[in-house]
């Protein structure tokens, strides 16, 4: 048997008159060496190292040349043939088989973590606009509040869920929306699901054929999910009002996909003109205007901008909203409130889509909701970001001659537009300096503009460390 005496001992051995073949065995590698040797001997017939009908030394020789046991070579060479890349032919010997489709070697799960840690280890900070705060989560209270439910309430944790969602935590967000927000809203209205993504995929489900108008620029998550399903859709500009409605007005669109509260990644508010000319726009025809009321819970001054449902009186809004950005993203609890015709509509036709939020997350949020520890963790985290938000200001304006900040009336991001760098110089200067920022053109759908602005997201930084980025920023812009 062969004994491993350092830590890669590597032993080579001819194919033939000049073929060379090395083998590998690490005694760090708790694999057995028969393994080692199968899945070396299957790499090199995969690369086409091995080429098909390459005949393959006896079992004997090749123990003899590796210094290891016969049964080791046997036992590989059983896996391979088992799985098909070597065949034996009687009184000749093993072969190679013919390998259809896999000769040209693609990327291994192995090759993307090491591109990915490459990529994540480039930069010290990355100011991504979907992190939000994880340090300040209420861990206590949400471990009190699980702790009361699988107390009180494990008898019917268990059970199965309604489609739309566990009804008193449907009953909490309808009292919710109407005391923050001033929209009258049934509980049976309420559709809960993991996720804006998959609520919007249940609403194409209920309006098929339909040709969606998106913002431009926008969040390109909506987008790829249309254009996975070969769904129509048509890019409109956004004006200091919000989406343009002579633009949309000269498209085929039935459906507007919106932001109105605060458009990403522009912050733009739509104005009261501009919301009322889109409700008439919905009524003039079977048209719906889906409400994305993305980032309203964080505005820093004045009072929240109201819903465009809350102006709806001809019920052609679909309102979205999640919990992801207010408390975490891995709480994958979102909602939608379908006006009554597509309620209808969506109980004749998709309930037979099960609810996919567990009880138990369903019956904790109720609780912290109805216990209001979800508006004081909202005012709470609103004075944190606000502070982040203030020494990014406080400290990049130091460089006011030569940048301007926009978008930092709400939300976690802002926008910073330079007058002496392109974008590609803005984010290659940061990149030096270790922050990873993001281009504004990067969202664009169409034809892309060239920008001198980038995205600075800070709802993921530790309130710590956010005088260290914003120094970095001034070294690599000034």
């Amino acid at each position: 048997m062969f004994a491993i005496a350092s830590f890669v001992i590597i032993v080579s051995t001819r194919l033939g008159s000049d073929f060379l073949f090395t083998i590998s065995f690490s005694e760090k590698n708790r694999q057995p060496l028969y393994e080692q040797l199968y899945k070396r001997i299957k790499q090199n017939i995969v690369e086409g190292i091995l080429p098909q009908g390459k005949k393959l030394p006896s079992k004997r020789k090749l123990a003899e040349h590796l210094q290891i046991s016969k049964n080791t070579v046997e036992n590989a060479y059983a896996q391979l043939i088992a799985e098909g890349y070597v065949e034996t032919v009687e009184k000749k010997g093993y072969f190679v088989r013919q390998i259809d489709s896999i000769i040209k070697k693609s990327k291994s799960i192995s090759d993307l973590l090491v591109e990915e840690r490459d990529n994540n280890d480039t930069y010290i900070y990355d100011l991504k606009t979907n992190a939000v705060d994880l340090y300040n989560f209420p861990f206590a209270t949400w471990a009190k509040l699980m702790r009361e439910i699988l107390r009180d309430e494990n008898d019917s944790l268990l059970k199965p869920i309604h489609p739309q969602g566990d009804l008193s935590l449907r009953k909490e967000i309808a009292r919710y929306l109407k005391e923050y927000k001033n929209m009258s809203v049934h509980p049976e209205q309420i559709i809960l699901g993991a996720g804006s993504e998959y609520l919007f995929s249940l609403i194409i489900e209920l309006l098929p054929n339909s040709v969606f108008a998106v913002e431009n620029p926008c969040y390109h998550k909506i987008v790829r999910i249309l254009q996975s399903r070969d769904i129509k859709f048509h890019p409109i500009s956004m004006d200091a009002e919000g989406m343009r409605k002579d633009e949309l007005e000269k498209t085929d669109s039935s459906i507007a996909f919106i932001t109105p509260s605060r458009h990403f990644p522009l912050g733009t508010v739509m104005s009261i003109n501009r919301r009322m000319q889109m409700l008439k726009w919905a009524d003039t025809d079977n048209f719906f205007i889906i409400e994305d009321d993305y980032d309203s819970e964080y505005r820093y001054a004045l009072k929240p901008i109201p819903t465009l449902h809350s102006l709806d009186n001809d019920d052609k809004v679909i309102y979205l909203n999640t919990f992801t950005r207010t408390l975490a993203p891995s709480l994958r609890i979102g909602y939608m409130v379908l006006p009554p015709d597509l309620l209808e509509t969506y109980r004749k036709k998709l309930t037979f889509y099960s609810c996919t939020v567990s009880e138990f997350e369903q019956r904790t949020l109720k609780k912290f909701l109805e216990k209001n520890y979800y508006e004081r963790h909202l005012n709470r985290m609103r004075t944190i970001y606000k502070n982040r938000r203030d020494i990014f200001i406080r400290y990049l304006g130091s460089l006011a001659n030569v940048l301007t900040i926009k978008g930092y009336e709400a939300g976690l991001h802002l926008l910073i537009t330079s007058n002496k760098m392109s974008e590609i110089e803005l984010i290659q200067k940061a990149k030096e300096n270790g922050v990873k920022v993001y281009g504004l053109s990067e969202y664009y759908l169409d034809q892309t503009p060239e920008t001198n602005t980038v995205i600075v997201g800070y709802g993921g930084l530790a309130t710590a460390d956010v005088s260290e980025v914003a120094e970095l920023l001034i070294k690599s812009w000034q």
